[in-house]
């Protein structure tokens, strides 16, 4: 008989993979690459997780795991505070809005669905530091990124299929 505390404890780690997941990415995105035009690809990499999550398994990324990831993204990545968290929170919303029409749909359905939530997110983003800064904003970084996040979805959209097999059965 295996002891109830180690199940909770094994329920409680289940329940927060998605979020360490997406904290990991958030990360693993900040790391500056020195590329032209494509900023530190951390928003991007967490918009792919929760677009995600809310597409497949809202339970597991609530509204306010999401709200404290763009936070943490505004926190970390610098910038206005609050500009990635409604971004963030736009995106979730927008995602759970869209899940009955795409659940059961294809792959490349999922995908497009991402790119239309990614595309809006930016322009959002992008019009939110607008009215904050009283002057046009650079929209080049902001567009490679976006079309890295659209590019990195399979893999990271596959990467999380298998978290959810494996790890949140």
């Amino acid at each position: 008989m295996i002891d109830p505390a180690w199940q909770r404890l094994d329920v409680a780690a289940r329940n927060l993979a998605p979020f360490a997941a997406t904290v990991l990415l958030l990360l693993i995105g900040l790391v500056p690459l020195r590329l032209p035009y494509l900023p530190p690809i951390g928003t991007n990499l967490v918009l792919v997780s929760v677009y995600y999550w809310a597409m497949h398994r809202p339970t597991a990324m609530p509204g306010q795991v999401v709200l404290v990831i763009g936070l943490l993204i505004d926190l970390l990545g610098g910038g206005f505070l609050g500009v990635n968290a409604l971004a963030m929170l736009a995106a979730y919303g927008a995602a759970l809005g869209m899940r009955r029409w795409i659940i059961g749909a294809s792959f490349a359905m999922v995908w497009g669905g991402y790119a239309v939530v990614a595309i809006g997110t930016m322009l959002l983003a992008w019009f939110v530091v607008l009215v904050m800064s009283g002057r046009v904003a650079d929209i080049a970084p902001a567009l490679s990124g976006t079309l890295f996040g659209i590019g990195a979805y399979p893999l990271l959209g596959a990467l999380f299929a298998h978290m959810q097999r494996g790890v949140m059965r």
